[in-house]
């Protein structure tokens, strides 16, 4: 029982992979939205009904793909904000009306909608027509 417990650990960690494993949608991306960023590394998430990929930049940034479809699912930036031209214009136009001090660090596409996370520790929910939803501030 012990050994196959440490043998879904293993299969489930992820592993390194070369950028040009990603999906060709998932590269182009990378170099159209990112394009003075370096790639540290590569990682594929597999799990049992999907693959995630994750691309770590030397500034601390990541993005993250779902495997199947190579589309982004998640946009992290550790200094700066998520590239304007990824942010809905709802959700662009709703974070200046509100929230005009703060930058947008965290862009979550989720089954539900997006999930945006703030410089200054909010978050925020809207739905899949980037709608509001919900606050949780922090």
């Amino acid at each position: 029982m012990l050994f196959a417990a440490a043998a879904v650990t293993v299969s489930a960690a992820p592993q390194k992979v070369d950028f040009d494993k990603l999906p060709k949608n998932s590269q182009e991306f990378v170099q159209k939205n990112f394009p003075r960023e370096t790639v540290r590394n590569v990682e594929m998430d597999r799990e049992a009904s999907w693959d995630k990929y994750t691309v770590y930049f030397n500034s601390g940034a990541q993005v993250s793909f779902e495997g199947g479809s190579g589309d982004c699912s998640e946009i992290i930036m550790k200094n700066g904000s998520v590239p304007a031209n990824l942010v809905p214009v709802k959700i662009k136009s709703y974070v200046n009306n509100h929230y005009n001090q703060s930058q947008i660090r965290h862009l979550a596409m989720t089954k539900d909608g997006y999930k945006v996370g703030l410089s200054n520790g909010t978050l925020l929910y809207f739905d899949k027509n980037a709608d509001f939803k919900n606050v949780d501030k922090k």
